[in-house]
């Protein structure tokens, strides 16, 4: 091989390898931009980190907080929606799939007050993940549809049971 195109092949492997950061680059730039409370700039981050790095792990993880800081942080729930969706499509079997889909009937039922799409959301999420954590909650979300807090609050509290701790921390009554 001649020497000129040997440094062009070098040229361009080399070149090539350098374009992109690595993943942990991007997250370092959208964590610090996180606790600048710079939303903006992480989701940018992030993004970049989907585009330039699509099936590594750090990108399935952005892709969920994208979601998080939509609803939390944004207050942006149709967006926040729209985010968990992209991560349960392309995560199906990921391991926040499950918080996902609950978080989607959650934002649906609580925020945007769609009633419908959060029960057909809450149905899917118990046919899909019976066993998962937050079954019991998504059953309390089912149970509640619509109800306004202060009917359900009053109701709620005479279902919680005293523990044992409750009771040992009251003062109990001296005998003699």
């Amino acid at each position: 091989m001649k020497p000129g195109i040997s440094i062009l092949l070098f040229s361009i492997i080399f070149l090539a390898g350098c374009g992109k950061p690595a993943p942990e680059e991007y997250v370092g730039k959208a964590t610090l931009a996180i606790n600048e409370k710079n939303f903006a700039l992480a989701l940018e981050e992030f993004e970049k980190l989907i585009n330039a790095h699509p099936d590594s792990p750090q990108a399935e993880e952005a892709m969920f907080t994208i979601a998080k800081i939509q609803s939390d942080e944004l207050k942006d729930f149709p967006k926040a929606i729209a985010a968990y969706k992209r991560y349960m499509e392309k995560y199906p079997n990921g391991p926040q799939a499950p918080l996902a889909l609950f978080m989607t009937g959650y934002i649906f039922h609580n925020e945007l007050h769609d009633l419908d799409n959060a029960r057909s959301t809450f149905e899917t999420y118990l046919s899909k993940y019976p066993d998962h954590e937050m079954v019991p909650s998504a059953r309390f979300e089912l149970e509640n549809l619509g109800r306004p807090p202060e009917e359900i609050l009053p109701n709620l509290q005479e279902k919680v049971p005293v523990t044992a701790a409750q009771t040992a921390s009251k003062p109990s009554a001296k005998k003699n």
